[in-house]
């Protein structure tokens, strides 16, 4: 790469915390953020990032308090199926995903992660609920493009999640009951001192109150509860984050008696039990003295789920299956970093990022276990350069692999140029990300542990028109050392895979690329009328076929499009008081995640096989789903009193009650390809009150 000889000093270096103003869309119209700004104690999130807040999670239609269904409505992501939050961005597989936690990496934070999927084995990154409640978030962020330079360990898109501090002045209690769940807060001081506060929410799911009164679903039932905490401690220049986040879930599906009621698919042959426990702890700090500031912490989470599908209406005890996957993550950074002048800052830091799974399938008379995981160390250094309107963020991070048969080691040079005038902006970003490949990665094709390295380029234009914004962006992704399968004479990439493959064939080499444009515009006010923010997005994901040429991936949706519009009308009621009236409405289409033919399982290895049947690849991924659409719809009323305020609501999901395919599955008992849905109309009514 040519560099020209004037910035050679700034673009050897990068930092994500730049000085410059940036026009941002947001779910209420357009703000100001200034990207030196904290407000009170937050760590700013990057100016990369899609930055949102707890009060959109509240507000946008469909989001039932999840931030991962938030981030379903900005530019270029992909809900996969609207029964769980996994979340295509950009075309990649939702396994290119990582969540982080004040800043810190952590397992995949979601309830019943199996939900959604084609085989209905759990995933890696995402699930049915968040076991973060949005109760305990302050300013966070998305990133679905570059990364800074102190992160990675994601190809695809990150979730960088921010816990806020409790209240340090009094006490407030909130309770919130719906549909989804009971979710009781509490917040306030510890000591007098005004500096220490804690954060405490824990919530119980609506569905497994109801079983547990002994309401029945048709034989299934599906149980959540969690505990979120949160410590905090300030001082003049710093602050100290403790948190831990626990819970678990199960999903138990009862197979009708034979005798009583007939069967009507192959899911009802079997006794079907799905169970889940999450764990996060972590410590974050920062601290600034005078031109310095230091931040790091450490984190360490695990995931344990277990999944056993018994036959109840068929005889040989050959067509049980059971799995097991229990990832787990430690991870630890430290950053420091040096304004030197108006125009320069320096950042130096490193991450330490150790990932472990292990895992255990068992296909009645045969199966495999085993484990999968590597240590990475990754030293990084930044400058940034701001003047006049440029600002130049360039950087360089060094990630090397360990515990791998071959080591991996890639230099990632971040780069990141944004001129604004006349209230527009252009912006160019390019750079290297890696991340190690692990659990459903490798167990689709048994493998060593392996990672891989995509480059990114991405270009955006933004103009700020009155109230309005208009954005326009063109990406390009490209992973010239992934891997797959290849079945028959195609070959599918790691960038296909969601879950595991009941196959298990044998890796090859592939290159991946991604591309795309978005389009999106935003405006409007809350605070005085109509607001709204729409995108459309078209792209491409694609595997290099052995002949030379390129074929769709199975995330390769071809276009998606997202429309949200909003009011709120504020008023008095008779007696003075505060009343609030809104309206969100939502309208979401993609084109349809694409699969292989469905066709049985032919191989006499072993029985229980037959009942998760592959896909067959050999004419590649084919749209069999067609166009999915969804309109969701929010209505809620607040009223705000002298101690408290309560907040009446309604969601819909799909108001319409649109038929969208999910997929396409082969059933063994009906003996022919079956269509499943994905979800019809869904009322979510929800009742929250805060006392101050």
């Amino acid at each position: 790469m040519r560099i020209f000889p004037s910035l050679l000093l700034p673009l050897l270096l990068t930092v994500f915390t730049s000085a410059h103003s940036q026009d941002t869309i947001s779910f209420g119209g357009i703000y100001d953020l200034p990207g030196a700004e904290v407000r009170a104690t937050y760590t700013p999130v990057s100016p990369l990032a899609q930055r949102f807040t707890v009060e959109e999670v509240y507000r946008l239609p469909g989001t039932f308090y999840d931030p991962a269904r938030l981030v379903a409505l900005l530019p270029g992501v992909v809900q996969t199926n609207d029964q769980a939050n996994h979340l295509s961005v950009r075309g990649n597989t939702p396994n290119a995903n990582l969540w982080r936690l004040n800043g810190l990496a952590i397992v995949n934070p979601n309830h019943t992660a199996n939900a959604g999927t084609f085989y209905d084995f759990p995933t890696l990154s995402g699930g049915g609920v968040n076991a973060i409640s949005a109760q305990m978030l302050g300013n966070s962020g998305f990133l679905s493009g570059g990364l800074p330079v102190e992160y990675g360990y994601a190809t695809g898109g990150t979730f960088d999640l921010r816990l806020r501090p409790g209240n340090k002045t009094r006490r407030k209690y909130q309770a919130q009951a719906g549909f989804i769940g009971f979710d009781l807060m509490a917040e306030g001081p510890i000591g007098d001192s005004g500096k220490t506060s804690y954060l405490v929410n824990g919530r119980y799911s609506f569905t497994g109150l109801l079983a547990d009164m002994g309401v029945d679903f048709g034989g299934e039932s599906i149980r959540f509860w969690d505990f979120n905490a949160h410590l905090h401690h300030e001082w003049d220049g710093g602050e100290l984050s403790l948190f831990s986040i626990v819970g678990a879930s199960s999903n138990v599906f009862a197979g009708p008696d034979s005798t009583e009621q007939e069967i009507t698919e192959q899911k009802e042959l079997f006794d079907i039990d799905f169970d889940s426990e999450v764990q996060i702890y972590g410590l974050s700090f920062s601290h600034q003295v005078k031109t310095n500031s230091f931040r790091g912490g450490f984190s360490a989470s695990k995931v344990k789920t277990d999944r056993s599908q018994m036959p109840v209406n068929i005889p040989p005890t050959r067509n049980a299956a059971f799995f097991t996957l229990d990832p787990g993550l430690f991870n630890a950074n430290f950053v420091w970093e040096k304004k030197i002048n108006e125009f320069y800052s320096f950042k130096l830091g490193v991450e330490y990022f150790d990932q472990t799974t292990t895992y255990e399938l068992s296909f009645g008379n045969g199966g495999l276990s085993g484990g999968a995981g590597y240590t990475s160390l990754a030293p990084f250094v930044g400058l940034v350069y701001s003047i006049n309107g440029l600002t130049a963020e360039v950087g360089i991070r060094n990630s090397n692999y360990f515990n791998t048969p071959v080591s991996h080691s890639f230099l990632e040079p971040r780069i990141d140029l944004q001129y604004e005038w006349n209230r527009q902006s252009l912006r160019l970003n390019v750079g290297a990300q890696s991340r190690g490949l692990i659990a459903e990665d490798l167990m689709a094709f048994p493998l060593p542990e392996y990672a891989v390295l995509t480059n990114h380029l991405d270009l955006t234009y933004s103009r700020r028109i009155g109230e309005h914004i208009v954005k326009a962006a063109l990406y390009y992704q490209s992973t010239p050392n992934d891997v797959g399968f290849q079945d028959n004479s195609f070959i599918v990439s790691s960038n296909s895979i969601l879950e595991f493959d009941p196959r298990s064939p044998d890796f090859v080499s592939a290159e991946t690329r991604r591309y795309g444009v978005e389009l999106e515009a935003g405006g409007g006010s809350k605070q005085s009328g109509w607001y709204y923010r729409g995108s459309i997005g078209l792209f491409n994901a694609e595997t290099q076929q052995v002949d030379g040429s390129w074929a769709k991936d199975r995330f390769s949706n071809d276009f998606n499009g997202k429309l949200t519009i909003g009011r709120e009308w504020p008023r008095l009621d008779k007696k003075q008081r505060e009343t609030t009236l809104g309206l969100n409405f939502a309208l979401i289409t993609h084109g349809g995640e694409r699969y292989g033919r469905s066709i049985p399982f032919t191989s006499t290895f072993d029985d229980s096989r037959r009942f998760f049947a592959p896909q067959d690849f050999s004419n590649g991924f084919i749209n069999s789903n067609g166009t999915y659409f969804r309109p969701d719809l929010r209505l809620y009323k607040t009223k705000t009193r002298k101690k408290t305020t309560t907040t009446l609501a309604l969601d819909v999901q799909n108001a319409a009650n649109v038929q969208n395919l999910g997929n396409v599955y082969y059933d063994a008992f009906l003996e022919q390809p079956t269509e499943r849905y994905q979800l019809g109309l869904i009322p979510v009514l929800s009742y929250r009150i805060v006392w101050r």
